[in-house]
């Protein structure tokens, strides 16, 4: 009567050293508590393939068998940690690369990740295509109005947090973001470049005229007051397109039908002939939309920073837009150092001299603050 009270004492400890090893790496196991009787097995067992229709010592081997891969795998996430924290220690001025996996925490989607833009239908707005073709501006500014009162409330994570405070310590000299947020510098952190501009300035394509992004919702939203909700043949101004109800995107504006009566305001500088200017300035976000290039001296500013820097690190990038991947390659070429925190594969996954780790962000960069000796 002994024997199977031992087997089962075996089973759950063996159960629990795998969680306990699983846990100590910041989770990353897969651990399935067993159901109580032999139905709620068997189902599972038909479903799953893992549990035992023979003995609980069969199951009790299984569990050190998984625990032995959990423990592998728990040892090298581990690993990879402690590189990243040796590679921040050894440095003196980094660079910081950043892209959307930084602010997903926030509650803005990226474009490439499990839940990203790409993965939803999104198609973004191309340059020539906002330029040429007033519906495109008014699809845009339309989804934008929509989408800005949840955008801008967004607030910055531990990510964010992180990175400022190694700034304010010196270890960083300077930030270069693939995001339009702007949750860097509401995190505190002072050198920004924002190398794909920012949603949260409006620039006119005509003259020198820019206006703050909110400023320029109230002119949105005096225009397309929220009580003029159709046009006058009934059809609403706004609807939501079946199938993608409502998404937020990476960049603020939400997936929603926009009328034709929707109204698009033009430049106010232009429009009044200010300076000898005349005519319709378009607006558009200070954003570089696809198929335009990013200003030259953003390039230039971005190449100074990585040419002063001792390291490269780069945050919740895949780095698969162009414009990032010439900055990690210049370091390579330089000689420089470069380290990886991103949820998936990047572009530079194959770059000899690495150092990668695949963790959540916000959590990683908090241990990396507080273990490191920064």
């Amino acid at each position: 009567r002994d024997r199977p009270r031992r087997e089962k004492g075996v089973m759950r400890s063996a159960v629990r050293a795998a969680v306990w090893a699983a846990g100590e790496a910041g989770g990353g196991g897969r651990h399935v508590w067993p159901s109580s009787g032999t139905a709620s097995r068997r189902r599972q067992n038909e479903n799953e393939n893992i549990w035992p229709t023979t003995s609980t010592s069969t199951f009790a081997t299984r569990c050190s068998v998984q625990q032995r891969g959990d423990v592998a795998l728990a040892s090298t996430s581990t690993s990879r940690f402690w590189d990243l924290i040796r590679f921040v220690e050894s440095k003196q001025s980094l660079c910081v690369l950043t892209g959307a996996g930084i602010s997903t925490e926030s509650g803005i989607p990226d474009y490439r990740g499990p839940q990203g833009a790409y993965t939803t239908g999104f198609k973004p707005v191309m340059h020539l295509d906002f330029v040429r073709k007033e519906s495109v501006r008014k699809r845009y500014w339309g989804r934008s109005m929509e989408g800005w009162r949840k955008f801008s409330r967004c607030r910055p994570n531990s990510g964010h947090i992180a990175l400022a405070n190694m700034e304010s310590t010196g270890r960083v000299n300077g930030i270069i973001t693939q995001n339009v947020d702007r949750l860097h510098q509401q995190a505190g952190s002072k050198r920004v470049l924002e190398l794909h501009g920012t949603t949260h300035e409006v620039v006119c394509l005509e003259c020198s005229y820019r206006t703050p992004r909110d400023a320029f919702q109230g002119v949105l939203e005096e225009l397309n007051p929220p009580t003029a909700d159709a046009d006058v043949s009934g059809k609403p101004l706004f609807s939501t397109a079946q199938g993608t109800p409502g998404l937020q995107r990476p960049d603020g504006d939400v997936e929603i039908d926009v009328a034709e009566a929707f109204s698009v305001p033009h430049c106010p500088k232009c429009s009044r002939g200010e300076g000898g200017q005349s005519g319709d300035g378009i607006l558009k976000p200070d954003v570089t939309f696809f198929g335009d290039n990013v200003p030259r001296w953003r390039h230039e500013a971005a190449n100074e920073l990585v040419r002063g820097s001792d390291g490269l690190l780069v945050v919740g990038s895949s780095l698969m837009v162009f414009s990032a991947f010439r900055i990690a390659k210049l370091a390579q070429d330089l000689g420089i150092e470069i380290a990886v925190l991103n949820a998936g594969e990047t572009r530079i996954d194959e770059f000899d001299g690495l150092i990668k780790h695949e963790a959540p962000i916000g959590e990683t960069m908090t241990r990396l603050v507080r273990h490191a000796n920064l």
